[in-house]
């Protein structure tokens, strides 16, 4: 066989690799979404400092919408596990907790988040970073800001800024 084709045939071989590596990449996506979510389990207690300072674990669950019409986080159930402090007289508030999202296949979704209220801003903010996923998630990556809004006691909802990396199949 000549060289030249053998140099043609190492070409096309790692032509076929590089496709098929590159297939199977990252692909970057951003997404707007709304959780809309309740109150299950607030669990306070008191510290004796101030009048109305709380820690809580506290469980929440709803349902996220994707605000462009995508498929992710569209319908999927969500809930939240989490500890916070808090002190509504005045104003503020942190804390850090356990998200998970399951969609209409049963396939989930896990992250950790954070978040702040400061004085004198009425929502809290804060990121969620995914640490895995199961089924056809199995491989991501990525991370939201969030913007929370309490509507009312036990009733919140949190518009997100989701930049994803989904693994192609």
């Amino acid at each position: 066989m000549s060289k030249s084709k053998i140099v043609a045939m190492v070409a096309l071989i790692a032509f076929a690799m590089g496709i098929f590596l590159v297939d199977d990449a990252l692909a970057g996506e951003r997404h707007k979404t709304r959780s809309v979510t309740h109150n299950v389990k607030w669990n306070p207690i008191n510290v004796p400092d101030e009048q109305g300072h709380v820690i809580a674990s506290l469980e929440n669950k709803g349902i996220v919408t994707n605000l462009e019409g995508k498929a992710f986080c569209d319908g999927w159930l969500v809930e939240f596990q989490a500890l916070w402090e808090s002190n509504p007289k005045m104003d503020i508030g942190a804390g850090y907790g356990y998200w998970g999202g399951t969609d209409r296949d049963g396939d989930k979704v896990y992250a950790r988040w954070e978040a702040k209220k400061v004085k004198g801003d009425p929502h809290s903010r804060g990121t969620l970073t995914i640490i895995k996923g199961t089924g056809k998630w199995e491989g991501i990556q990525g991370r939201h800001t969030f913007v929370g809004t309490v509507v009312a006691p036990g009733e919140q909802y949190a518009d997100q800024d989701w930049d994803i990396e989904l693994p192609r199949r």
